[in-house]
């Protein structure tokens, strides 16, 4: 748990500081453009001052006037070219940039189905798990089952043996009784003779 907090850390701070470079950067370069095209638009005035000169003895432009618009417009190409190159060297980071942080996203990405397949094989095998569980408490149930079933017929044919068993004591009883009642009849019937035989 800790280490994962300390990598979560790590990975946050390492964001945070490569944020950081790369604002600052982007602000360097937009300074650098910047600066490049004030100095494009001074090259541009200095051009259009130079244009609107006329020294000649005739009211036109001198040899050294043509001299010095060239020039400037060399200096304007110039400017061109570094800001061009500035531009490219800009849009050739962004891209870099942003080819990283496609790079990074992708690698979270795939880490993050990683991790998520790891998780769902491990609830599939928990799930697994649980029915292999549920398999064996449904074959126990019905062994119970089978064994209540087995139980209640030998109880059920044992509580006939023992019902028939008291019908028959009964009965027996019963007849024990009527013979009894028959025999005290009998030995009654049986001394009223010999009591008038004595009498």
């Amino acid at each position: 748990m800790m280490k994962r907090f300390f990598v979560a850390a790590l990975l946050c701070l390492s964001f945070v500081g490569v944020q950081a470079q790369e604002q600052e950067k982007q602000q360097v370069q937009e300074d650098k453009l910047t600066r490049l095209m004030e100095e494009r638009e001074q090259l541009v005035m200095e051009y259009q001052f130079y244009n609107q000169q006329n020294s000649n003895f005739w009211g036109k432009k001198s040899k050294s006037d043509l001299l010095s618009i060239i020039e400037t417009l060399k200096k304007i190409i110039n400017k061109d070219s570094e800001l061009i190159a500035a531009v490219k060297e800009a849009s050739v980071k962004k891209i870099a940039a942003s080819t990283v942080e496609l790079q990074r996203e992708g690698k979270i990405v795939r880490e993050d189905q990683r991790i998520i397949d790891a998780r769902f094989a491990n609830l599939q095998s928990q799930v697994k798990t649980v029915q292999s569980q549920i398999k064996k408490r449904e074959r126990t149930i019905k062994e119970l089952e089978e064994q209540l079933a087995s139980s209640s017929e030998l109880r059920y044919g044992k509580d006939k043996v023992i019902s028939i068993t008291a019908v028959a004591c009964f009965i027996l009883l019963m007849y024990a009784v009527f013979l009894q009642v028959r025999l005290g009849k009998v030995k009654a019937a049986a001394a009223k003779p010999r009591a008038r035989k004595k009498v």
